[in-house]
């Protein structure tokens, strides 16, 4: 089972590419804090990425993810004042143009929606800024192919672009995600990082393929081939917490899931994440997401 797509499932990500900017100096957008992860992809020229007290030099290639509740400012230079992104946003099209004339820059931007957050391991584990650099290796040249081919499909505006662009939206993330994992040190990099790890993925497999095992530390461990006292050290070193609550947590998080299909019955979904009565499950439920799965069920978005 591939444990990252099996993740991006269970928050029911959708990306959204809101449009081709052809920018040319002098320019700047201020863009306010949103619920809601953006990105940006620079496909020609360059500029300046202001977040968080620090400025960034983005260049052709480069993508920059932005997890929600950020205001950052893109421009040309350090110098350039910025408007609100909102007045330039409101045009209409695909294309959108913007800018004093002067050196050109083009920007694709999108974002992304993720629902049933609560208790992913992936939403715990994005980076609030995410820059990945053009000029890298393997990862990052399928990144640039991809970033091209959404370019490609908002200038050309054929029937069906929207969706195109979107999808590949997905596959931009995805993309960044391995490369920034791959661009971290050794030991960093929380649950991604553990993903890659040949023997803690392994353990995270078998959790996610079979959420409902009565696994023992023991167990994934031996999943991992690693002796029981490494493996446990390991896995909360790297991912934060021990085996046996992040197996909970993946076990409730997927009750989620099943609870919003609304085709199970609470005893039924509790089987399917590995307890054996409905009090056991019950417990489990209240402690980790605050309220009962009947509560739960009955909120709004439930």
């Amino acid at each position: 089972m591939d444990v990252l797509a099996d993740t991006l499932r269970g928050v029911h990500m959708r990306s959204t590419v809101h449009g081709r900017l052809e920018l040319t100096a002098p320019w700047g957008m201020r863009v306010e804090a949103r619920d809601r992860p953006s990105f940006h992809v620079v496909s020609r020229g360059s500029c300046v990425l202001e977040i968080n007290g620090t400025r960034h030099a983005l260049a052709g290639g480069d993508f920059v993810f932005v997890l929600g509740g950020v205001s950052y400012v893109l421009k040309d230079s350090a110098k350039t004042r910025p408007v609100p992104a909102t007045g330039i946003y409101g045009q209409c099209g695909s294309v959108i143009r913007h800018g004093g004339g002067g050196a050109p820059t083009t920007l694709i931007c999108g974002g992304f929606v993720f629902d049933g957050t609560t208790l992913s391991p992936l939403i715990a584990s994005l980076p609030p800024f995410l820059h990945v650099k053009g000029d890298g290796g393997v990862a990052t040249r399928w990144l640039e192919s991809t970033m091209q081919f959404v370019a490609s499909e908002l200038e050309a505006a054929q029937p069906g672009y929207e969706t195109v662009a979107s999808r590949l939206g997905d596959v931009l993330l995805v993309q960044a995600l391995r490369a920034h994992v791959a661009s971290l040190p050794a030991g960093q990099g929380g649950w991604l990082r553990a993903l890659v790890d040949p023997r803690l993925g392994a353990a995270l497999q078998r959790v996610h393929e079979r959420p409902e095992a009565p696994w023992t530390v023991e167990g994934l461990a031996r999943a991992a081939g690693m002796s029981r006292s490494v493996f446990a050290a390991r896995f909360k070193s790297l991912v934060g917490e021990g085996p046996l609550t992040y197996l909970t947590r993946w076990r409730m998080h997927r009750a989620m899931q099943l609870m919003t299909e609304g085709t199970r019955s609470t005893s039924e979904i509790a089987q399917a994440v590995g307890y054996e009565t409905d009090s056991a499950f019950v417990k489990a439920f209240k402690r980790h997401v605050g309220e009962t799965p009947g509560a739960w069920r009955r909120r709004p978005g439930g």
